[in-house]
């Protein structure tokens, strides 16, 4: 078979990411909202982070980046949404949004050549979901950010590439410590908050620093 002969060892953690998304899904379906199911997601982002990492070291495989979609469907994208439904059953069409819409980011991030992202990746739209789904948020608050974050996975706007090793730790620390305070779902909700409000951040900054170097030239003068 000579399919195992080309995949790589970027390629392997791409595929724990999906099983690890898998068995999340499936701990959901049997066991409810419990902490293991949570503990198995982020399993799946540590894979996944270091996926990218170990693709840029290492030789790259002929179809990593499909491989890489295909299994963040499943984790961040299927995941989340069987989570809403498991948590509210009423939450069924958000959720179905939800899910549609972080496939078709996905498929378009497989054909666009573009160093950052355009729309808000997958994995933050989860990251967001699942935090507010563990420390319990009314059906309201949850329907409405789960719909603004299917349309942020598809818009336009550029979201910058993370590839910051402190960033990476930073972050690692956080998922590993939800684990076991569900606190700390709060501040994987400041983290990814801060990065989905990132590009007006950087417009506001841009637009204040032409105004202050207009200013500037206009004294020189």
């Amino acid at each position: 078979m000579r399919v195992f002969r080309e995949v790589s060892l970027a390629d392997s953690l791409t595929v724990l990411n999906a099983l690890f998304g898998f068995s999340a899904i499936t701990y959901v379906l049997l066991y409810g909202l419990r902490i293991e199911a949570f503990a198995l997601f982020y399993f799946s982002t540590f894979a996944d982070g270091l996926d990218g990492f170990i693709a840029k070291k290492t030789e790259k495989s002929p179809f990593g980046k499909e491989l890489d979609s295909l299994a963040d469907s499943i984790s961040f994208g299927v995941f989340p949404a069987t989570l809403m439904v498991r948590f509210d059953p009423n939450l069924f069409p958000f959720a179905a949004l939800f899910l549609a819409f972080s496939i078709l980011r996905l498929a378009r991030f497989n054909v666009l050549k573009f160093s950052d992202f355009y729309g808000l990746p997958t994995l933050v739209s989860a990251l967001i979901v699942t935090s507010l789904v563990r420390i319990s948020v009314d059906y309201y608050f949850l329907a409405f950010a789960s719909f603004i974050l299917s349309f942020l996975m598809i818009c336009d706007v550029v979201y910058p590439r993370i590839s910051d090793a402190i960033a990476f730790a930073v972050v690692a620390v956080v998922l590993i410590s939800a684990i076991f305070f569900v606190e700390m779902c709060y501040a994987i909700l400041l983290l990814a908050g801060i990065y989905t409000a990132y590009p007006v951040i950087r417009e506001v900054m841009e637009k204040w620093r032409e105004r202050k170097l207009k200013k500037l030239l206009s004294k020189q003068e």
